[in-house]
């Protein structure tokens, strides 16, 4: 197995800042630069090697954060995951393309952007759940591997079903999911379906920031430009009421945040987790996960007891 800190990755989805897709949202707010920079320095330093990108975020702009913060690191130490998908045209308008002819262009396009020779691992970007990957044409990817340009490649699923199908037709070797002790659903679908082949990357850990010590006692008030502003009322609230239903692991070292993050790192089916981190602070607390260890198996038994199952319109 891994060491646990090379467990812990991170994610950049909140350095691509203010973020507007077809005239939605889907960004994290503000974040200056020379902060972003500074965390990936500090997480590099405490031994994080692990970065998760995408081209969509902030359509290029986290990727190029990235590649500025990890300038004068040895990449050799550090593995580089990101993904491509999600286009814009001339109009602004975005669009998902996750052809061949615009592959090996979004790969040079990252390769750029990031500073980087090779992208350790790419995947496709939040598909559609019925993708035809038995009809999609590897021989692409694979000469992509040929060149140096990417290692392995697999796929970020916007959901545990659309997870299932990519092992149903052994696509790739890598599935991204969420995966967090609100949300266990990859536990009880898709953990028992992977073989010793896929790796998996636990994404959302911290449930979107809603496991966080503020929101047990206050409603949040996000910013205009923060996504979660304006996730359906229903779904905000299950997340705040579950919360709250585990503000027992608030007693715990480091309180509910790192109680969280612990669950999903010391899970023995994943291989990297990745809490973004847009503060020199949190990524101290992150650490401090891997530093505390597993949770007592008597507190798994009462997370799992507290909040036995997702809304019922996240089910499938």
């Amino acid at each position: 197995m891994k060491s646990l800190t090379h467990k812990l990755g991170f994610g950049t989805w909140q350095f691509g800042g203010e973020n507007i897709v077809n005239g939605q949202h889907k960004g994290w707010g503000d974040i200056e630069e020379a902060t972003a920079i500074q965390s990936v320095h500090l997480a590099i330093d405490g031994g994080i090697q692990f970065f998760d990108t995408a081209d969509a975020y902030g359509w290029g702009r986290a990727e190029e954060i990235l590649g500025k913060a990890i300038k004068h690191y040895p990449k050799d130490k550090l593995r580089i995951c990101t993904k491509f998908g999600n286009r814009q045209d001339h109009q602004g308008y975005s669009y998902q393309d996750f052809s061949t002819q615009w592959l090996e262009q979004a790969v040079t396009n990252s390769l750029k952007r990031l500073k980087v020779d090779c992208i350790d691992i790419l995947l496709f970007h939040s598909p559609p759940d019925d993708f035809d990957w038995n009809g999609y044409d590897v021989s692409i990817l694979t000469g992509l591997i040929q060149k140096g340009y990417i290692k392995q490649y697999g796929v970020s699923s916007k959901t545990v079903k659309g997870a299932l199908k990519v092992v149903e037709y052994s696509f790739g070797n890598v599935i991204e999911a969420i995966f967090n002790i609100l949300d266990r659903r990859a536990e009880e679908f898709l953990f028992n379906h992977l073989n010793p082949a896929y790796q998996f990357i636990a994404r959302v850990p911290l449930a979107s920031g809603f496991l966080s010590h503020k929101y047990l006692h206050q409603q949040p008030n996000f910013a205009d430009n923060d996504w979660r502003k304006y996730l359906p009322a229903g779904d905000q609230q299950w997340l705040l009421n579950s919360s709250r239903k585990l503000d027992f692991l608030d007693e715990l070292p480091g309180g509910i945040t790192v109680s969280a993050l612990r669950y999903v790192l010391h899970h023995p089916q994943v291989e990297v987790v990745i809490p973004g981190m847009r503060s020199p602070s949190q990524v101290t607390a992150n650490l401090q996960a891997v530093k505390l260890g597993a949770l007592d198996p008597v507190i798994i038994k009462k997370i799992q007891d507290s909040v036995p199952d997702v809304p019922v319109h996240w089910q499938f």
